[in-house]
């Protein structure tokens, strides 16, 4: 999943902000675009980084019109606003970490806060 989610934001941000496509062809193959756990969180965290500051980046103009893209998983081309697109890119990331919070919980383990007001 986490491959995933990472192979997913970086195919997003091709589309959204040019930046380079995943080195992995498509979500399946994601599974091997890293050869360790160590070098997935090494990746993570500079593309966090990056999309933290492309996000710092944005105003109502980056915003306004569509975008239009190849869809492999819908296997055709597909038109959306650029707004819409940038919720997704965040949503798909909250739906993903919301899932391993509940792995984690029915394991036992005791997680930090998700609430944004009580986060350090």
């Amino acid at each position: 999943t986490l491959n995933h989610l990472l192979w997913a934001d970086q195919i997003w941000m091709h589309r959204l902000a040019g930046m380079p496509a995943p080195a992995a062809a498509g979500i399946a193959e994601s599974v091997s675009q890293h050869a360790s756990f160590e070098e997935l969180t090494r990746e993570r965290a500079a593309f966090d980084q990056s999309l933290e500051d492309w996000a710092a980046s944005l105003d109502a103009a980056s915003l306004e019109g569509n975008l239009t893209w190849y869809s492999g998983s819908a296997g055709r081309e597909i038109e959306k606003p650029k707004w819409l697109l940038v919720t997704q890119l965040f949503n798909h990331q909250t739906h993903h970490r919301g899932q391993v919070h509940c792995m984690l919980t029915q394991f036992g383990v005791k997680t930090p806060t998700t609430d944004l007001p009580l986060m350090p």
